[in-house]
C-alpha cells in the first residue's frame, strides 16, 4: 500500500513539473480594420496556424459590430507562440457567410499582411510570428 502511495504522489509530482516547464507563452492578437466604406453589418474574422486549411479553416474564430466612425477591433487570446495568418470579411447582410459573386467575393475582405491582391493568397503571404502580444492593422478590400 505505502508503494502504490508512493507511486501515485510520485506520478503527481512529475506530471505538475512536466507540465510547468512544457508549458508555452501564450500571446493576444488585437486586429484593427480601418477604413471600412459601408458602416453595417459585423466583421468575422478568423485566425489559423494550418497552411492546408488556410484561408476556410481557423483555431479561433472572432465577431464585432461595424461601428458608425468606420472602424472594428477583435481580439484573440490566448495564442500560442508560432506561425498565423488571419482572414476576415464584412458582412453586409447578416447570412453569417462571406458572399460570392462568381469566383469572386460579393463583400468586403482582407488578409493579413496583404494590401493588394494578384489572385487569393496562400498562407506564407498572409503570415505573421507571433512572440509578443501584437496589434495587426489590415484593411478591407472589395470588388
Amino acid at each position: 500500500m505505502k508503494n502504490l502511495i508512493r507511486t501515485i504522489a510520485f506520478s503527481t509530482i512529475l506530471g505538475l513539473v512536466s507540465t510547468i516547464s512544457f508549458a508555452q507563452n501564450k500571446y493576444s492578437i488585437t486586429v484593427v480594420v480601418k477604413g471600412l466604406q459601408l458602416r453595417q453589418g459585423k466583421v468575422y474574422a478568423s485566425i489559423t496556424n494550418d497552411a492546408g486549411s488556410f484561408p476556410r479553416g481557423g483555431i479561433k474564430s472572432a465577431i464585432a459590430e461595424v461601428t458608425p466612425a468606420g472602424e472594428v477591433s477583435l481580439k484573440f487570446e490566448n495564442i500560442l507562440e508560432g506561425k498565423y495568418a488571419i482572414v476576415l470579411y464584412q458582412d453586409l447582410n447578416d447570412n453569417k457567410q462571406l458572399d460570392m459573386n462568381g469566383e469572386m467575393p460579393a463583400e468586403p475582405f482582407g488578409f493579413s499582411n496583404v494590401s493588394m491582391l494578384m489572385g487569393p493568397p496562400n498562407f506564407e503571404q498572409c503570415a505573421f510570428d507571433v512572440n509578443e502580444n501584437k496589434i495587426i492593422a489590415i484593411g478591407l478590400m472589395a470588388f
